[in-house]
């Protein structure tokens, strides 16, 4: 994160100019840390309303990710100096959008039966959520190996009125309604402030059909088309670099299953092995009986690559059809969450801390991660009974970790965002030791079957969040014929940490 002193001089609208009577809107925006360059990249949006505004009426009004956040007006980019404490703003060439212009026109009207994605509903205290893509136009401002700041300055709302949709709506059911603010209403502003900061690059390996796409398809459509041909990169590594053999035909093994409605996790256990890794990174004739603390959490939450963390393929119908191709799946569960960012970063003891473990070496780390729970599910919207899923590690980069067990480090301290869900912020180098990198796991194979009326069935004993076992393969044993299991474990890869998949169904609930 940049620091919030340095974009002060940026920020156009602040709570003092807010005016009164109208409603009191704060904008939230959230984003990966990593931007490749040649890849999409969604920006989220969160507008929430004070729950206390001087009125408990609902509010409606209109506000459009991309038109009133990509505009000459609002977004600014702000490069981040060579010594890291100060920025400076990029210059973003917006005659180069595609995009629409913002509205001239004080009023909006919408057809009874539609629906505008773009005319927000707020109660005090409530909260609305939106994406957009990056568009083209600042993508081009910015350059590989640099760092960025997206600031949002603040700006008005230029349509907005007290009360909710459908009293806005006429009577009649083809009458098109009018809200009109420019003689009534007060200007609405939104506080600048809003933040979120990127690190720009460019993958390693170009896709060679980069150039023929960006021509004949333009720059969006290029990045999705090389997106679809590294997830495809990264599928064959899951399962050819490991050395795992394709899957047998349907007639040769039986799949795990899994319900279309039920409670599903995967069990993750993440092995520390005695060797050191050489200065190459390949591993080295050296190894270590020195136990190690570090950041758990990063493993299984704090991906910035698109390339890390868990990912999820499919293959339609694959019970029946063992050449179909495989697509990767976004694994949004539909949940979006609030966090609060303008609050002091909060200093924990890494010994204490749920976030943070410590291994020797030969022991292991387990928790588990939901791919599926009651009212929603990671699985894509149009799932159907046969499909063929695979789920594995693309890996990991550990954000701080340090030699010595939980009682060397009783007295560490480090610093997390107030969020605490996030990155170190102190020490940001992780004290100037090298990275710790976790590798690629192979992923757990399983196709679903429709939901059946069972009762519950409580939790696999010994599943939950920060258990370790003393021997790794303990995470293997009392796994059922329902329960999903990862190949047999190969040859231990050269890093300290070895994520290794298992997964399993903890409890499940199945509905009528």
């Amino acid at each position: 994160m940049g620091n919030p002193e340095n974009l002060t001089p940026y920020i156009k609208v602040r709570k003092d100019d807010l005016r009164p009577a109208t409603p009191r809107l704060f904008l939230q925006v959230t984003a990966r840390r990593q931007l490749t360059l040649t890849l999409p990249y969604v920006v989220d949006f969160t507008i929430r309303r004070a729950k206390k505004d001087g009125s408990d009426r609902p509010c409606i009004f209109r506000w459009h990710p991309l038109l009133d956040s990509f505009s000459s007006q609002s977004f600014i980019v702000l490069h981040h100096t060579a010594t890291g404490d100060g920025v400076e703003p990029c210059a973003v060439d917006h005659t180069k959008s595609v995009r629409p212009p913002l509205p001239k026109e004080k009023s909006i009207s919408m057809d009874r039966n539609s629906w505008d994605d773009h005319l927000w509903e707020l109660l005090p205290g409530g909260e609305g959520h939106g994406s957009v893509n990056f568009p083209e136009h600042y993508y081009q401002a910015m350059r590989a190996g640099e760092t960025y700041t997206l600031l949002y300055p603040g700006g008005e709302v230029a349509m907005w009125d007290w009360g909710t949709r459908l009293e806005h709506f006429d009577k009649q059911p083809k009458a098109r309604y009018r809200l009109d603010n420019e003689e009534m209403l007060p200007a609405l502003m939104i506080p600048g402030g809003a933040y979120t900061s990127l690190d720009a690059c460019e993958e390693e390996t170009p896709w060679p059909e980069r150039a023929a796409s960006l021509s004949a398809f333009g720059f969006d459509v290029a990045n999705k088309m090389e997106k679809r041909w590294r997830e495809q990169e990264a599928l064959k590594s899951m399962r050819v670099i490991e050395g795992w053999a394709l899957p047998l035909g349907p007639k040769d093994r039986c799949r795990p299953t899994v319900t279309i409605k039920g409670v599903f996790h995967v069990k993750i256990n993440v092995t520390y092995t005695s060797q050191v890794c050489g200065p190459d990174g390949q591993p080295s004739a050296e190894t270590t009986t020195r136990p190690i603390t570090f950041c758990s959490w990063a493993i299984i939450g704090l991906h910035d690559g698109w390339g890390e963390g868990f990912r999820l393929y499919r293959r339609r119908g694959g019970g029946g059809d063992d050449d179909g191709p495989w697509e990767g799946c976004d694994m949004d569960d539909g949940a979006v969450g609030f966090q609060i960012y303008d609050l002091p970063d909060v200093a924990v003891r890494v010994a204490e801390h749920k976030h943070f473990t410590a291994l020797k070496p030969g022991e292991a780390w387990t928790t588990t991660k939901a791919l599926q729970g009651q009212a929603w599910s990671c699985l894509p919207d149009d799932t159907a009974v046969g499909d063929l899923f695979l789920y594995g590690f693309s890996g990991a980069v550990v954000d701080w970790w340090d030699w010595g067990d939980a009682e060397e480090h009783a007295e560490t301290v480090v610093t997390l965002p107030c969020w605490i869900a996030g990155r170190v912020t102190g020490p940001s180098d992780n004290g100037g030791r090298s990275k710790l990198v976790v590798t690629h796991s192979e992923p757990v194979e399983f196709t679903t079957k429709r939901a059946e009326s069972r009762a519950w069935r409580p939790p696999h004993e010994g599943a939950g969040l920060g258990k370790q076992s003393s021997n790794a393969e303990e995470v293997h044993d009392g796994i059922d014929e329902q329960e999903v299991n990862a190949a047999e474990e190969g040859e231990t890869p050269p890093v300290f940490l070895v994520a290794g998949v298992v997964g399993e169904s903890i409890g499940e609930y199945w509905d009528d």
